[in-house]
Order: C-alpha cells, then sequence, then structure tokens
C-alpha cells in the first residue's frame, strides 16, 4: 500500500497558471475537470479497516464517518482513492459549511445535518497493486470500473477532453462551489510531490500567509499577512477588521507561537494560509490598502502560496 502522506509531499499537485490557454499541449493531449472547493482526501479502503487522510496525513476516519462507512462498504479492499471531501448546500458546494463541520469538537455529530460527499479524480491503487506509474488515461478507466456501483456519498468527477467544453465549465460552475479547473495530461504518471497538473482558478479571492493576529487570539481583529518569498515569509501588509462571528470561527483554526516575540497590538501565530479578497490592487509588492478577510485554508501549506501576478486567470 502506497505511504499515508504526512504532509502535501505525498499527493500529486497542480500548478497554478494564468488562464485556460496555459493548459493545453499537456503530455497525451490534455483533459479537464472542475476544481471542487472542498478539502483533499486520500481513503484508504480496507473493510472495516478503511482510513481517509487529509492532504496533511491528518486522521478524518472518524469525524467523516459516513463517507468512511461509504467507502468501506462500496470500495474493494486494497484501493486508494484521491479526491475530495465535499458539504454541498442548496445545489451548491459550500466550503463554509465544511469548515464549520471540520473545525467542531465533534464533526462526527454535524453528520446529520451537514454530510459529507467524497467527490473522487484518481485512484492510486488497486488491489493492492500500485497504479502511480500508470498514465493518468489507465487511472482513469481503473476508477470509473471501481465507481460504476456507487451510489452517495461516493461520486466521480467530471472529465471532458473537449476545451470548449472547460470553457463553459469554468464560465458556468462558478457559482455552484467550483472555483476553477485542474487540468491533466493523458499520459502523466501520478508523481507524488510534484506539480505536473495545472489549475486555474476565478480571481476572486487571493492566498496570503496570516503571520500574527490583532487583538485577542479566540476572536481576532485583523491578521497580519505575508507571502513566501524564497524560503521566507516577506510581510505584505493586513486585513481589513475581521468581524465578530468571523473573528470567532477564526480564532478556531489560529495556533499561537508560544515563546514568540509579539508587540503590544500583535501575537505571532503559526503560519496559517487564508483567502483575502483580490480587489486589492498592490504597490510595490505589497497591499496598497487592508484586504477583506474571506476565509481560512488550513488544509493548505504556505508553499503553496504563489505569488499575486500569477493569479490573474481568464479564457
Amino acid at each position: 500500500m502506497p505511504p499515508t502522506p504526512e504532509d502535501a509531499s505525498g499527493l500529486a499537485l497542480a500548478r497554478l497558471v494564468p488562464g485556460l490557454g496555459d493548459t493545453v499541449d499537456l503530455p497525451g493531449g490534455t483533459a479537464w475537470e472542475p476544481k471542487w472547493d472542498g478539502m483533499r482526501l486520500l481513503a484508504l479502503a480496507d473493510g472495516p479497516r478503511t482510513l481517509l487522510r487529509s492532504r496533511h496525513g491528518g486522521d478524518l476516519t472518524r469525524d467523516f464517518p459516513e463517507v468512511t462507512r461509504a467507502v468501506a462498504a462500496q470500495v474493494p479492499a486494497g484501493t486508494v482513492l484521491d479526491g475530495e471531501l465535499v458539504v454541498r448546500r442548496s445545489g451548491r458546494v459550500d466550503y463554509g459549511a465544511l469548515q464549520r463541520r471540520a473545525s467542531s469538537a465533534d464533526p462526527a455529530a454535524l453528520a446529520a445535518h451537514l454530510p459529507a460527499g467524497f467527490v473522487v479524480f484518481d485512484v492510486i491503487q488497486r488491489a493492492h497493486v500500485d497504479l502511480r506509474p500508470r498514465p493518468f488515461i489507465e487511472r482513469r478507466i481503473a476508477l470509473e470500473e471501481l465507481a460504476a456501483g456507487w451510489a452517495e456519498p461516493l461520486s466521480t468527477s467530471p472529465l471532458t477532453g473537449d476545451v470548449d467544453l472547460a470553457a463553459r465549465w469554468f464560465r458556468d460552475l462558478a457559482g455552484l462551489g467550483v472555483d476553477g479547473l485542474v487540468a491533466k495530461g493523458l499520459d502523466q504518471p501520478y508523481r507524488p510531490g510534484t506539480r505536473d497538473w495545472r489549475k486555474v482558478k476565478h480571481r476572486t479571492a487571493v492566498d496570503l500567509v496570516a503571520t500574527a493576529v490583532t487583538g485577542s487570539v479566540a476572536q481576532p481583529g485583523a491578521l497580519l499577512l505575508a507571502l513566501p518569498v524564497d524560503g521566507e515569509l516577506v510581510p505584505v501588509g493586513r486585513s481589513a477588521s475581521i468581524g465578530l462571528s468571523a473573528g470567532i470561527a477564526l480564532g478556531r483554526q489560529v495556533v499561537p507561537l508560544g515563546g514568540a516575540p509579539s508587540s503590544a497590538i500583535a501575537t505571532r501565530i503559526a503560519p496559517l494560509v487564508v483567502e483575502v479578497s483580490a480587489d486589492v490592487p498592490w504597490s510595490g509588492g505589497v497591499l496598497a490598502r487592508p484586504a477583506q478577510f474571506l476565509r481560512a485554508r488550513p488544509e493548505l501549506h504556505p508553499v503553496e502560496v504563489v505569488e499575486p501576478d500569477a493569479l490573474l486567470v481568464g479564457c
């Protein structure tokens, strides 16, 4: 069985590119699928010993029992699936609802109110055979064979080799909780830790790294923001004031750095990836004004944050 990843180096990844035109001509031809606004998940099927792992190796098996049961019942032992954990509400994927469940003191207790689904886009092991060296098209065929009898909460991510349909997906699915497209070469193997895939995102938000909070750690008033540059987190500005309810929710994600020097107005925290509104201009490599905080993305690693010039997307 492929080792459970302890961090993102165990998963194949995608490199952010400016537009759809930058995703064509991948090895063997390009196929596109929606980029779901959820949490990356590996499912290791083994009957009653089935495990769910986050992209950083966290154990989610008991937190999402409905997904664990479905994988155990519907997926043959010796299979490892890669996909996205999502919560759907009112016909759309709702990342905020998923985050509320994941950050709850008892996530499993919310299963009836906020049921999760597992949208699978790759199979990296089948019948105890490692499929990662195989081309993506072979892995996709294997996935569709496995999924022939699946029922909710398991599903497969749609896939197309038609660039015009991909462009329509990019345009039309934005309101359904799909924040872009992922492109894969049909001949590409699954290479952990590499960014062989490509992704195009809607430019509504920018990922930055929060390095400190003002006010209470339990209810931050604002964030000090940075970008990774040559292995260092370089300050680029701050967020605007965070509202009461958003601050309380954010406080559950914040980890203060014990012993770290703090100022009278700010407390240093473990680097936390956050989304801020993309409508703030940049000047001289820093934010021209405070950015609106949108949400925390604790499932992402700071090294995955890219410079904002790379976030200009379009079709």
